[in-house]
């Protein structure tokens, strides 16, 4: 396999070579899109019809335990992207239940439900968008 001319997934992570904005070549590392599938796949679970009786907190606090172990292994490479298409499908999946949940039938997208409070008033966790080398 010539890992200059194609990707290939290990351990959850898709490696590829790429071209960044100076010209340089380098490793790019993200979570595979099969890993990012079965992300979803848990929320979605989390947050079907059939959870709407238990409290927001009860199911936010278990979404929030899956997904920080998802963070915690995959906060390393180039994950800034995927993590950005990550959170706005948690917002918008907690965001839809939260409104279903309370027989909302209009403004889906008003204050009641509206990022700042998912985070600030249910907790709703955030993905990290600069990965840790960045940090330092």
């Amino acid at each position: 396999m010539d890992f200059e001319k194609e990707s290939f997934e290990f351990l959850g992570f898709r490696l590829a070579w790429r071209k960044g904005r100076s010209g340089k070549s380098y490793p790019h590392c993200e979570p595979s899109p099969k890993s990012c599938s079965k992300l979803r796949e848990v929320i979605r679970e989390e947050t079907t019809r059939s959870t709407q009786w238990k409290a927001p907190e009860e199911v936010i606090a278990r979404v929030n335990m899956r997904v920080r172990g998802w963070i915690g292994y995959f906060h390393y490479g180039n994950s800034s992207r995927v993590f950005n298409k990550m959170q706005w499908h948690l917002t918008e999946r907690m965001r839809r239940w939260l409104w279903k949940k309370h027989g909302k039938t209009k403004a889906h997208y008003g204050v009641t439900y509206s990022n700042k409070r998912l985070h600030d008033h249910y907790g709703l966790i955030s993905f990290p968008m600069h990965t840790i080398w960045q940090n330092s």
